[in-house]
């Protein structure tokens, strides 16, 4: 089973095959909770979403996995912190080593 958009980019995401245009309403993203997020802070939520449904899916069709690595403390900047490090992986077709995001 691949994902909907829904699946990876929230409950009220949406996507217009004319033009394509791909929408997800900040109310989609329910871990986001700033009400004037920053770009970073958005992209953070999209990919703890998509992490959440892919470690929740893992049937071998869908064509991903996704890993979460957490180190604390390291020091960013002169200051201890959490890293939270999210690796996805995507897979296709066995052929020559080029990754090509229209076969997953």
């Amino acid at each position: 089973m691949q994902p909907g958009i829904t699946d990876l980019f929230g409950a009220t995401a949406t996507f217009s095959g004319t033009p394509k245009v791909l929408e997800v309403p900040l109310t989609s993203l329910p871990d986001l909770t700033s009400p004037n997020p920053t770009p970073l802070e958005i992209y953070a939520a999209i990919v703890k979403t998509a992490h959440a449904w892919i470690n929740a899916n893992t049937d071998a069709s869908v064509m991903a996995a996704s890993d979460l690595t957490i180190n604390s403390p390291i020091t960013r900047n002169g200051a201890p912190k959490t890293q939270f490090q999210y690796a996805a992986k995507f897979y296709g077709p066995y052929a020559a080593p080029t990754f090509d995001p229209n076969t997953i």
